[in-house]
């Protein structure tokens, strides 16, 4: 009879045998250790949704920081604005007044500052000098239209009678008399170097004058000032 032999059983087995997976991280002992230092989730959960307190300096402070671009905007705009007025184009001549052409503003003023002193007081000028202050009066004054009025039959040179110095006079054909700044004209048309302008104190003691005129103000010497 045959000998058989029955193989020995191995009743040790690895976990690699087994095919089981074994966590070797957790220490001995089977407790986990916890980190008392990092925070924990429902802390970190509890600041995070906390409301932070506005105590006003917040909106004061962005207020301030646009009031202060509104005005750095403005401060921008009005300097571009002086600098686009200084490059504006200055007229110059030649311009043509009547009969004459005339280089530059000075000339015309020139021209018509040697007229006035030299052409004696309440005589109609000669046609030719009354084309030249027609010109002079149409393209310089401001509202040649109401100082024309109903046509003019002349021009006179008078002396002014508040401001007592000489000036060009406008003698309508209704008979009526008004007066005109031959200066005020000449910078209207080719402007005036700075020391020739016209002077401000002048026209606002002009415009007093009136005033206190037509209210029936009374003068110096008793009577009622009349206006011009």
């Amino acid at each position: 009879m045959a000998e058989t032999t029955t193989p020995e059983r191995n009743t040790s087995s690895s976990a690699e045998e087994m095919d089981v997976d074994v966590d070797t991280s957790k220490p001995e002992g089977g407790t986990e250790e916890v980190d008392k230092d990092k925070p924990s989730d429902d802390k970190a959960t509890t600041d995070s949704e906390k409301p932070k307190v506005d105590d006003g300096k917040g909106k004061a402070k962005a207020e301030e920081q646009e009031e202060e671009k509104k005005k750095k905007k403005k401060k921008e705009k009005k300097k571009k604005k002086k600098e686009e007025e200084a490059n504006k184009e200055i007229p110059t001549g030649p311009v043509k007044l009547g009969y004459k052409t005339f280089d530059s503003s000075v000339d015309i003023f020139d021209y018509f500052y040697n007229f006035l002193h030299s052409w004696p007081l309440n005589l109609n000028v000669n046609k030719y000098e009354h084309q030249m202050l027609l010109e002079l009066l149409q393209k310089g004054h401001k509202d040649p239209a109401k100082k024309i009025g109903v046509g003019i039959k002349s021009f006179q040179v008078h002396n002014h009678p508040i401001w007592k110095g000489r000036c060009f006079a406008v003698i309508r054909e209704n008979g009526s008399v008004d007066y005109f700044r031959f200066r005020k004209c000449v910078h209207r048309i080719l402007p005036l170097p700075e020391d020739m302008l016209p002077q401000p104190g002048v026209d606002r003691h002009l415009r007093s004058k009136k005033k206190y005129a037509r209210q029936g103000g009374v003068g110096r010497g008793g009577g009622s000032g009349s206006g011009m």
